[in-house]
């Protein structure tokens, strides 16, 4: 099985990760940071941290004077406040709910690259509880200007030219055009009415053509994949995943549509559930999610969830190209959620994926 192009996976990691001062000691068996960084791209690790903004935390600290990253004194921004008029769930009244202060300010200037701490906060909570994960397994996640933008990141980070990526065919038109130009080898690897073949994923990796370079990464849309509609089922989702395992690839999965999925079936598990869920080792799963479909396309706003060392490589991209998440539509979103709460959220999801399931059965 092995060959002289695929990377040796170094052991796992159980200690302390020095990427992420907060990250409790791992409970689980996860993939430690040395088996990402023998994994990506020339480009990302030539990366460096910038030395304006790896100084955000110091400038919090108390009493600090700060006049660091060019930062405008808030006084100058013309805004007093905005108002959000949210519209009421379940019949109830619409509600004005209102930037103003320290939100508002938190808005309007520069923030950290991996967005405003209280929402990642929020959305850290959100995935423990969608997807059955706990602190203490090596990941952590990091919002970005929409999906789109952290999946060409991501692609970036693993991929130099002429490696290779294995993707579901057919596959979301927009992720061929960064393939395209990023020069890689593409696999593609058939589907059916019920998603991502395992069979052929299998027989394609058994039998490996030596003369190209081992697959790093399987790109997979697993729910309303664009553009068949097919959804994978768990039971090929366990498949896939322990394929990954066995052969050693990292499965990007990209989920915009999971929140309003409204299949005949029960709802299958996320890969990033499932592998916790199904015991092997933890690490080979890199999600990413979208507040486009569910909140606003114009918002603008995702987040990537996975392990530190990738996101740390993503994020050092963001730095010298987006800089960062757009700060007034993370403060917007944070002041819905916090209205809502987390159950709140899961119940707009819910009827958003209502709203869509009766369209369908209108056709």
């Amino acid at each position: 099985m092995a060959d002289a192009n695929e990377p040796s996976k170094p052991p796992c990691s159980i200690s302390n990760n020095a990427l992420d001062e907060n990250t409790k000691r791992c409970e689980f068996e996860t993939l430690g940071p040395e088996y990402y960084e023998a994994r990506l791209s020339k480009t990302a690790k030539a990366r460096r941290p910038s030395p304006v903004w790896d100084l955000f935390p110091v400038e919090a600290q108390p009493g600090m004077l700060s006049m660091l990253a060019g930062k405008p004194n808030p006084l100058t921004f013309p805004f007093e406040a905005i108002t959000l008029t949210v519209r009421g769930q379940n019949d109830e009244a619409s509600v004005d709910l209102v930037l103003q202060g320290d939100e508002l300010e938190t808005g309007l200037q520069y923030s950290v690259t991996s967005g405003i701490p209280t929402l990642r906060n929020w959305i850290t909570q959100l995935m423990k509880e969608v997807h059955s994960r706990s602190d203490g397994e090596g990941w952590r996640v990091s919002i970005g200007s929409g999906s789109q933008d952290l999946l060409y990141k991501a692609f970036s980070a693993f991929l130099n030219p002429g490696d290779t990526i294995l993707i579901e065919s057919p596959t979301y038109p927009g992720i061929l055009i960064i393939l395209e130009a990023l020069d890689c080898h593409v696999v593609e690897v058939m589907t059916d009415s019920g998603g991502l073949s395992p069979s052929v994923l299998e027989e394609i990796l058994a039998n490996w053509d030596t003369n190209q370079p081992f697959p790093k990464v399987l790109y997979t849309v697993p729910f309303g994949c664009n553009p068949t509609g097919a959804t994978t089922s768990e039971a090929k989702r366990i498949e896939i995943l322990n394929l990954a395992r066995k052969y050693d690839f990292i499965i990007f999965e990209d989920d915009p549509y999971g929140f309003i999925y409204y299949g005949p079936s029960p709802k299958p598990g996320s890969y990033f559930e499932l592998e916790k869920r199904i015991q092997g080792t933890l690490g080979y799963v890199l999600r990413f999610d979208s507040f486009s479909k569910v909140i606003s396309a114009g918002i603008r706003l995702g987040w990537i969830t996975g392990p530190m060392r990738v996101l740390q490589a993503i994020e050092l991209h963001s730095v010298s190209s987006t800089v960062q998440p757009t700060s007034i539509g993370q403060a917007m979103l944070l002041k819905l959620v916090n209205h809502w709460g987390m159950q709140g959220f899961l119940d707009h999801t819910a009827q958003v994926a209502e709203f869509y399931r009766r369209k369908r059965d209108y056709f």
